[in-house]
């Protein structure tokens, strides 16, 4: 029951906007010079066709409000991109009205785009929707074109609608806290740099496993018997075992000093995450240290993701 009152509240406080389209000006132009027509040559016929299409005009209004009203937007993020990447969201727009919805147009408030007014509030045309039935709902993807790195997110949402006839803009807005995570761009001419901080090379290591043979070695008592080389065995009958194991590989430590000779701290940060996701590709383990942040050396998709994130929300001020 709460539940449902808390809907029934939601539905109230949704404010819709109507205005008159162009074409609803030049619509109303052309019904004032109909209507001065008839006046001037005392024509019923004209009368009757002018207030036939003023009451059409009032019908296309009342369907244009009853379009928008009783609709949701509910709206998330979706991973994170990089610079230059476009940002995906999730849209859901469902009509809790037992009728359809037609032509309806998603826009977000673009912050990019800046009106010679200032009390004129610039809406960049996000998706069209031609359809959505009664009592359901409907997903669809936005693409956000992203030039920063950090939280992208879409601002001020608004559902418009040109239906039934064009004549009228009905709209409602939307206030969404969805956002995504923008890495840096991966980008760099700098090799990766493969000392440690003793400026001494990272040799690649060997770790035990069961990836490449390695040798033979004396058998120990309880071993698998399927480590053993039998064929060894039969030529000066001594037991020994397979010995395998499996390259590892280097460890590197990727340092804010590293790229100090970069004027731009864009620049370096692009750097860093290039280095990063080529130590990830190559299998190395890695670190970061940044002013005021520092990730231990580890590898995998979740440790790659730490470090971007660390790169992405990096503030030199701080």
């Amino acid at each position: 029951m709460t539940q449902l009152w808390q809907k029934w509240q939601q539905r109230q406080r949704q404010r819709i906007f109507i205005m008159p389209s162009a074409y609803g000006y030049a619509y109303v132009v052309l019904l004032l010079i109909m209507l001065l027509g008839a006046i001037n040559y005392n024509n019923s016929l004209g009368y009757l066709l002018c207030f036939l299409l003023v009451g059409l005009g009032q019908v296309a209004m009342h369907h244009s409000h009853r379009n928008i009203k009783g609709l949701s937007v509910n709206v998330q993020g979706l991973d994170p991109v990089f610079s230059g990447q476009p940002a995906q969201f999730r849209l859901t727009t469902t009509n809790h009205k037992p009728y359809p919805s037609y032509q309806l147009e998603m826009r977000h408030k673009s912050s990019a785009k800046k009106s010679r007014w200032p009390f004129i509030t610039r809406y960049q045309s996000l998706q069209l929707l031609d359809v959505v039935d009664g009592n359901n709902n409907q997903s669809s993807t936005l693409s956000i074109p992203t030039q920063k790195r950090g939280w992208q997110s879409l601002n001020t949402l608004s559902l418009v609608s040109f239906y039934p006839l064009g004549l009228f803009q009905c709209w409602t807005l939307y206030e969404t806290t969805a956002q995504v995570l923008v890495y840096p761009s991966p980008k760099g001419q700098k090799p990766l740099p493969i000392t440690n901080q003793t400026g001494q090379e990272s040799h690649h290591k060997e770790q035990h496993g069961e990836d490449d043979f390695a040798g033979l070695r004396p058998y120990r008592e309880g071993e698998a018997l399927h480590r053993v080389a039998w064929k060894a065995m039969a030529r000066d009958d001594q037991m020994r075992s397979k010995q395998f194991s499996s390259p590892q590989g280097r460890e590197l430590l990727f340092r804010w000093e590293d790229v100090t000779d970069l004027k731009d701290t864009e620049q370096k940060l692009s750097q860093l995450c290039q280095w990063i996701c080529q130590a990830e590709q190559q299998g190395d383990r890695y670190g970061l240290i940044l002013p005021q942040t520092k990730v231990s050396p580890s590898h995998g998709p979740s440790h790659q993701q730490h470090c971007l994130k660390q790169l992405a929300l990096f503030d030199e001020k701080s």
